[in-house]
């Protein structure tokens, strides 16, 4: 409680006892009583008078007829309230947190906000410091929870409901509805039976009061809550070092630590002849995942990846606490491992024994051959998909928090369950789909409730490929058991196949690009005012083609020309040095930008785009009460306006890095992009307004690259190397086909007094 505030409680208990005016003002009384004719006074100050008529009001006969209870007890409460304040420790932080606070104002100018440094000799020395860093700073340092007092009086609290109903806000402290929300029933938490199921389970997933980390979720909290989200993530998982190192550090200073995951498998150092002259090579890995987030309930930040090879796979963890600075002695460990059997378990040596049969496991599997005349039977089907099952081959991988999905050859995708609370086993394959149609890429839902695969189909009668989008609803029972799964069919208006899809932040909209034209796609998912769409009415709202030829050819008298030309363009684009688009994200929350990597010989380099129109993460939110049932073709019109994206502008071309890019990642703070190319080099983004500056075509904001360190190379972005920011934007993940694991830090130490944190090699100011 604050000071001012017990000193109000204080005025109180100041009363003339004794009816002298010397003390200014009154003492404090401890003892108040009431006498017989209604004064307030002092009991033992009143008894030492030893006084024939009452000192307030002169009454003759004065005596005491009862204490006053209550004010005796508030008298117990301040002392207590006061001792808690004076024994807490003085220390040099809180009194350089007065210091701030009483110099902020003065500080702030131009906004640049500059620190005093002590040099030792009575001089002090002034630190530049960026405004975000000083916001998380002092935001953490007024960070300020009372302890609760120990009252003699069994009183309790009760809640005060919220019944605001202004746009952002939530209505009461509820989950929302299901009909509210207009999401698939698996992302809906349940709060009935909230002690048998798992706390990772329950948390709201798509929006609305998560009682666990006691925030607003952002995907159902209007405009600037994702922003409100990550700020509490931030201030709850950092501390005052951490973010001052950071602030040293970032983006010129970091540790790095390596991890050779296979050396952590296999210790041949004790055998007695080498370990390349008999044992055999490990397979190689084809692909990687990363993905990582923070619990709150155990104070741990968790990094998961996961490797494959053709035939196996293999699932890491490295947990490291959210407070400490120095967690070098951690490493990560081999939590789960499987096969493309179906076989999984703690390590390779420890495989539950799978017989191909799904029934006994409760394994959903849905086959969709696109009206395929086949053999229906249940006979033909189970021997067919033992088939397949034994003799698939592992292509592409995608990790979440609760679920792997791997997919690969012969049509088959599966995912795994891979969360320690769930009702099924760590590692057991929860749903299989498989189809007559190669799958050629994947991608999670940030939600966890849907999963897009992009496969390319064949017409019966023509011949002509087509692509789709399937998108699996994973719809789970209050027991967080996988019940069903809803595939929905989307058709893509183009012939160029699916080549890579991605998820934006709140689960709306899908980003996916082509493999011949460089051509990306935008597509909304669901309507926000119609609470019956349940995903079945997806909608391309833009398509535009991201490198545009600039060449000119001639007029139509040289067409001999003009062919000859345009075929050895498009025989250069199909070289196998020339990958195309290898990746593209959604660019921050509500920014509407995507940012798009290519692997070129041409000069193509990551580019940042900004689309013009709706705004792709935001939401109409609708009471069930609101009338759905009128609406006329001006509705439909103006709702198809609103949703759509007018225009694309290229804001930034990112030349620094190269145009040979594999794989990007964007950091949670918005103040940079780490870029992995082709032969391994990870380089570093770092502008100081990176958010302003993807929305403005003239920043002059300075870009600084540098280069942190270096993985293991590939030749294809399909084996490229995974990277990831942690959540808290101070460290990056990443792990190369040869089971590398690399962590750099930013906010191990200071330059100059740990010896570990080095200096990065600066390719650009």
């Amino acid at each position: 409680m604050e000071k001012i505030k017990i000193s109000n409680l204080e005025s109180l208990l100041r009363f003339p006892s004794s009816g002298s005016t010397n003390y200014t003002p009154p003492p404090i009384v401890s003892d108040a009583s009431i006498l017989k004719c209604g004064c307030l006074v002092s009991e033992s100050a009143f008894l030492a008078l030893n006084a024939t008529s009452c000192p307030i009001c002169g009454t003759e006969d004065p005596m005491v007829l009862a204490p006053v209870q209550p004010l005796r007890e508030l008298h117990k409460i301040i002392q207590q309230l006061n001792a808690q304040i004076s024994s807490q420790p003085i220390t040099s932080s809180s009194l350089n947190n007065r210091r701030r606070r009483s110099s902020s104002k003065k500080s702030v100018k131009g906004g640049i906000l500059d620190s005093a440094t002590n040099n030792g000799d009575g001089s002090y020395q002034s630190e530049s410091m960026d405004l975000i860093t000083l916001f998380y700073k002092f935001a953490k340092e007024e960070e300020y929870v009372p302890e609760k007092p120990s009252s003699p009086y069994n009183t309790k609290v009760q809640p005060i409901a919220i019944t605001s109903g202004s746009v952002g806000s939530p209505q009461e402290l509820k989950p929302t509805s299901q009909s509210d929300l207009q999401l698939p029933s698996s992302s809906l938490p349940s709060y009935q039976n909230s002690t048998s199921i798992s706390p990772q389970r329950n948390t709201p997933q798509f929006g609305g009061f998560d009682p666990q980390n006691n925030v607003f979720n952002a995907h159902n909290s209007g405009p600037d809550a994702s922003n409100i989200q990550f700020e509490e993530s931030l201030l709850k998982s950092s501390s005052e070092e951490k973010e001052y190192n950071f602030s040293k550090c970032f983006p010129h200073h970091r540790k790095l630590t390596t991890f050779p995951t296979q050396n952590m498998k296999f210790n041949l150092s004790h055998l007695p002849f080498k370990s390349g002259s008999m044992l055999k090579k490990n397979s190689r890995y084809i692909g990687s995942s990363i993905h990582t987030y923070l619990d709150f309930t155990m104070g741990k930040e968790i990094t998961r990846f996961v490797l494959i090879t053709e035939k196996k796979w293999e699932l890491f963890e490295y947990v490291v606490s959210i407070t400490e600075v120095d967690n070098s002695s951690i490493k990560p460990q081999l939590i789960c491992s499987g096969k493309s059997t179906g076989e999984y378990g703690e390590n390779s040596n420890n495989l539950n024994q799978f017989n191909g049969s799904t029934s006994a496991t409760g394994e959903i599997v849905i086959r969709n051959d696109f009206n395929a005349s086949t053999d229906n039977s249940n006979t033909n089907q189970e021997s067919d998909l033992k088939k397949r099952l034994s003799q698939w081959d592992h292509l592409h991988c995608h990790l979440s928090k609760n679920y792997l999905v791997i997919s690969g050859t012969k049509g088959v995708m599966r995912v795994f369950d891979v969360n320690r609370m769930s009702p099924y086993q760590f590692g057991q394959p929860v749903y299989t789909y498989i189809t007559n149609f190669p799958i050629r890429c994947i991608a999670i839902s940030p939600d966890d409730g849907l999963i897009a695969c992009g496969i390319t189909a064949r017409e019966r009668v023509s011949g002509k490929e087509q692509p789709f989008i399937i998108l699996h609803r994973l719809m789970s029972s209050e027991d967080s058991y996988i019940h069903s799964v809803d595939p929905i069919t989307i058709t893509i208006p183009y012939r160029d196949p699916i080549k890579i899809i991605r998820f934006n932040p709140t689960s709306t909209h899908l980003l996916c690009c082509t493999a011949w034209e460089s051509r990306y796609l935008v597509i909304k998912l669901r309507s926000a005012n119609d609470p019956a769409d349940n995903y079945r009415k997806p909608r391309l709202i833009w398509s535009d083609i991201t490198y545009k030829s600039s060449r000119r050819f001639r007029g139509d008298n040289d067409g001999d020309e003009k062919t000859a030309e345009a075929e050895a363009d498009a025989d250069y684009e199909l070289m196998m040095t020339n990958e195309g688009i290898t990746d593209l994200q959604f660019g921050a929350t509500y920014s509407n930008t995507i940012v798009v990597a290519s692997c070129s010989l041409k000069s193509r380099p990551p580019t940042i785009i900004r689309l013009d129109g709706a705004l792709i993460d935001s939401k109409k939110h609708h009471h069930a009460s609101d009338n759905y049932s009128i609406q006329n073709s001006f509705t439909s019109m103006e709702d198809e306006e609103n949703t759509s994206i007018k225009s694309a502008e290229t804001v930034m071309k990112i030349t620094e890095v190269g145009s040979m890019i594999h794989a990007f990642s964007l950091s949670p703070r918005g103040d940079g992009i780490v870029f992995l190319d082709k032969d391994g080099r990870l380089c570093l983004l770092s502008t100081p307004s990176f958010r302003s500056s993807t929305t403005s075509t003239t920043s002059s904001s300075k870009r600084v690259v540098v280069l942190l360190g270096d993985v293991s190379n590939a030749e294809r972005f399909t084996e490229a190397a995974s990277v990831k920011f942690s959540p808290d934007g101070g460290k990056i993940f990443s792990v190369d086909r040869k089971g590398v694991f690399s962590v750099f830090d930013f906010t191990k130490g200071v330059p100059g007094e740990d010896l570990d944190v080095v200096k990065c090699k600066i390719l650009t100011f």
